[in-house]
């Protein structure tokens, strides 16, 4: 049997086991997606702390961390190597568990770094896109999941996955089609909304053009905080994206090699968006419930 057919089975068989296990450390269970996050504002519960977000200069390729008082989530942990930077991050400050880890889907430079965060942290769960990869980061992050009995779960298509960060409301949803066409994995990403008091963050992985449709059919409204879809690429929608979500802010993961598409930063510029570019250090964001903060840490010569 070729390697990669044994993978794609022992990777059925432990999503399909995983699918199974209680959500850990979260309230709320899965869904299919029927009301927009609008209706259900008037929940959010009062603010008692800060949510803080950093984002890691790890050229093309995400890799974020979020945390409240009691909470770590992780968004993506970059390519192959960049788990060390959420690794290192969290260690400093004495944290050795996550709560919840986001891989929102299987490209190398979104799941890369997740063999090596599982292998060194306690990670709670794991959600991720119901669809296999072949690829060597995929194989070594399924791998270790088995190894470290790391819970996966899939999120079915077209559902939706709610839960609390202690005052924050997180809602997770999942890519509402099986296939989008050859080469549009990017299409299958997982997508993070968080309420927090008055402000709201959206967090899109690399939807493209399909997915980013998905998306405004939510119905979120405005967004404070957007990071910006799959590294700046300019898309026939990001316009109407924009309007849609209307964000104060956006972070665009890229490189300075690989930037962002020169007709998303003029669109940008002409809105008036305030844009922070990974390739330029740290980006930390924290949201007090009223006001957003960001700040940027000067990039490493």
């Amino acid at each position: 049997m070729m390697k990669h057919d044994l993978f794609k089975r022992l990777a059925a068989a432990l999503l399909a086991a995983a699918a199974v296990l209680p959500f850990a450390g979260c309230a709320g269970g899965e869904s299919t997606q029927q009301s927009s996050a609008s209706e259900s504002k008037a929940d959010t519960p009062a603010v008692t702390g800060d949510v803080t977000v950093r984002i890691f200069n790890v050229g093309k390729a995400d890799a974020m961390v979020i945390q409240t008082a009691n909470t770590v989530t992780v968004i993506d942990a970059g390519n192959k190597g960049d788990g060390k930077y959420i690794d290192k991050y969290l260690a400093a400050q004495g944290i050795d568990t996550i709560d919840t880890m986001l891989i929102t889907h299987f490209d190398k430079d979104h799941v890369g770094g997740a063999a090596r965060i599982i292998n060194r942290l306690h990670v709670k769960e794991v959600l991720v896109p119901d669809y296999v990869s072949t690829s060597d980061e995929y194989e070594s992050f399924i791998e270790k999941a088995q190894e470290t009995e790391t819970p996966v779960t899939a999120l079915n298509m077209g559902s939706k996955r709610d839960f609390t960060l202690d005052d924050a409301v997180c809602t997770v949803y999942a890519p509402e089609k099986n296939d989008y066409g050859k080469n549009e994995e990017n299409d299958f990403s997982l997508v993070l909304y968080l309420r927090h008091g008055e402000n709201t963050m959206l967090f899109t992985g690399d939807a493209e053009a399909a997915r980013q449709q998905e998306i405004m059919n939510l119905n979120l409204g405005k967004v404070n905080f957007l990071k910006f879809p799959y590294h700046g690429n300019y898309m026939a929608t990001t316009e109407k994206f924009l309007d849609a979500c209307q964000p104060d802010c956006t972070v665009i993961c890229c490189s300075e090699e690989e930037y962002a598409d020169p007709s998303t930063v003029e669109t940008l510029e002409k809105r008036n968006i305030s844009t922070l570019y990974t390739c330029d250090g740290d980006v930390t964001v924290v949201s007090d419930g009223k006001v957003l903060t960001y700040t940027q840490d000067a990039a490493a010569e």
